[in-house]
């Protein structure tokens, strides 16, 4: 691993899981287009205080709405809000040590046949065919490309209501992986359709 590589990572790694500062303000200029190529909503906020940034945007997608934060404090996070069919239940997340060692000990997970996604996600859900399903080969490969943090499809059983959640990075500051990450969400979302998960 080249050293550039390699302290990218590092930067990465650091940066997601914990809750340091990196100002988002460079990053206005990327949303901004974003927003107009997908024909989205782009706006900006601050906290109470006015010290901490945050920036929005929701992406129109068929009668679907992808909303996209980032602050200088929180990671890129992607939420999808929908009428849902069924009671499916999703958490995917990269695995850290403990979930290793937890595996090692009868953890239960998905195995969806893909060894690399296999290696670096746990996998859980109680519904393991719509689970292995869900994930084309296409949607393994961007989740892999950028090496998304943690997704979640989590149903509200009274309302019917269901939300998908994603937390990705806090280095992502440009525009080709923001639109291939908002095309992730896109097919997800398809997928989830096709499998009558949701409305």
């Amino acid at each position: 691993m080249s050293n550039k590589k390699k302290d990218s990572f590092l930067k990465q790694a650091f940066v997601t899981q914990t809750g340091g500062y990196l100002d988002v303000f460079s990053k206005r200029e990327i949303w901004k287009q974003i927003g107009k190529g997908f024909k989205g909503q782009f706006n900006i906020s601050h906290n109470s205080g006015n010290e901490l940034e945050i920036l929005r945007l929701s992406i129109p997608y068929e009668e679907y709405e992808i909303k996209l934060s980032e602050s200088d404090t929180k990671p890129l996070k992607f939420e999808v809000q929908f009428n849902s069919l069924l009671e499916y239940e999703l958490i995917i997340g990269l695995e850290d040590s403990l979930e290793k060692i937890l595996k090692k000990f009868g953890k239960k997970e998905i195995e969806i046949g893909n060894e690399k996604f296999d290696k670096n996600y746990l996998i859980q859900s109680k519904d393991a065919d719509k689970t292995i399903n869900l994930f084309s080969e296409e949607i393994i490969e961007y989740l892999l490309k950028y090496n998304v943090y943690s997704l979640s499809y989590i149903t509200e059983k009274k309302q019917r209501k269901s939300k998908l959640t994603s937390v990705i990075s806090r280095t992502i500051d440009d525009k080709k992986t923001l639109e291939d990450l908002i095309i992730l969400h896109e097919k997800i979302i398809d997928k989830l359709k096709k499998q009558m998960i949701i409305k």
